[in-house]
């Protein structure tokens, strides 16, 4: 598999270490840092929002590497898309922007064919193309510790579309949970990285999927004490980073049909709009790239809350990450799907006959507070 070089403004080679700028920027800037990978952490369109990210590293030169860990069907990308590990009926491929997608999903084919026309002089770009559904922490660990030693990585950073990632196990809501603490568990023992990343985007999106805000927000000052907070950005609607990522979304949709709602989120409340206020993409005028978001095709009116903490980018040290989280120690050595669920189960009623389960977190609305 080729990997990618340096690519525009190559004649910068480090940021300029500002007081301001957070942990893992500063961490990923260092020189020693030749090669990132850079995966999704639970599924779906994880992957996809580390194109806020991409920009920064080619303009600092290094190499990247991009695992899709998604939800689709792998066999579905014929063509172009040799299979490159195999486990079982578990396969990895590595696409281009030549393979043949499965005209429903495929965002990996069209993002690496997005590569190619933003970035001519490194292509083809190739992508390594798994579900996420299918791997155990010991097969996740087996595939990207291989990874790690084929392509010198020095530096690991997942991508994880909300907030169920930060969830230890005890909260009463989780959303999906097991992909997230997959990845988490995985990354966190491979060794020799200089840096291992987990970056959180469309925070407040899992609320639809019973993780609490409060509870989010109480995992963000736990890591924090316990010195794994990184730091956070917002993504600005007119930033280089942003209008990258918008226009690779822009270009997958213009070739496959579905739309991602939590990508919708981010990119909505990043322009600006707030609460119920869903963009009409008719009459939107807001700042930054033009992209049907497609939030009114897949949700109704009062479905989600838009607000600005959904286009900040925030990040963990995974290995703090994942020492705090029960789920971690229940499902670490399990080999199979159904027994990791089955793990969590009885991690779960235990803590529920001990009384340790909590129960639903609220933030205190304005009113409660004035009084």
């Amino acid at each position: 598999m080729e990997v990618e070089n340096s690519g525009k403004n190559n004649d910068i080679t480090q940021v300029d270490l500002s007081y301001l700028l957070p942990t893992f920027l500063r961490r990923l800037s260092d020189p020693s840092i030749k090669t990132v990978m850079m995966a999704g952490c639970g599924g779906g369109y994880d992957f996809v929002h580390s194109m806020n990210l991409y920009p920064e590293l080619r303009r600092l030169q290094k190499e990247v590497i991009i695992v899709s860990y998604s939800f689709g069907n792998v066999k579905n990308i014929q063509g172009d898309a040799p299979v490159v590990w195999k486990r079982g009926s578990l396969l990895v491929k590595e696409v281009t922007g030549a393979s043949t997608p499965n005209a429903y999903y495929a965002p990996e084919v069209h993002m690496a064919s997005f590569l190619d026309m933003q970035y001519p002089q490194t292509a083809p770009h190739k992508l390594y193309t798994c579900n996420a559904r299918e791997f155990t922490v010991p097969l996740l660990h087996e595939f990207y510790s291989e990874l790690v030693k084929k392509h010198n990585v020095d530096a690991f950073v997942i991508f994880d579309g909300g907030t169920d990632s930060l969830m230890s196990g005890d909260e009463e809501g989780l959303g999906d949970p097991i992909e997230d603490c997959v990845s988490v568990t995985a990354v966190s023992q491979l060794e020799g990285l200089k840096a291992k990343i987990l970056i959180s985007a469309g925070f407040g999106s899992d609320r639809y999927n019973h993780v609490s805000d409060a509870a989010s927000f109480r995992a963000v000052a736990e890591l924090t004490r316990l010195g794994g907070f990184l730091g956070s950005v917002s993504l600005e609607a007119s930033s280089t980073g942003f209008s990258f990522y918008c226009n690779c979304v822009k270009h997958i949709y213009q070739h496959q049909a579905f739309r991602s709602v939590l990508t919708g989120l981010i990119i909505s409340s990043a322009k600006g709009y707030f609460g119920f206020n869903l963009p009409n993409t008719e009459t939107d005028t807001t700042p930054g790239v033009d992209v049907d978001v497609g939030l009114n095709t897949r949700v109704g009116v009062g479905g989600p809350f838009l607000w600005p903490l959904m286009c900040m980018l925030f990040a963990f040290e995974v290995d703090v990450v994942a020492k705090r989280s029960l789920i971690a120690t229940w499902i670490k050595n399990e080999t199979t799907i159904k027994a990791m669920y089955d793990a969590m189960k009885r991690g779960r009623n235990q803590l529920k006959n001990d009384n340790k389960l909590r129960d639903v977190e609220n933030i205190p609305t304005h009113q409660e507070l004035r009084q």
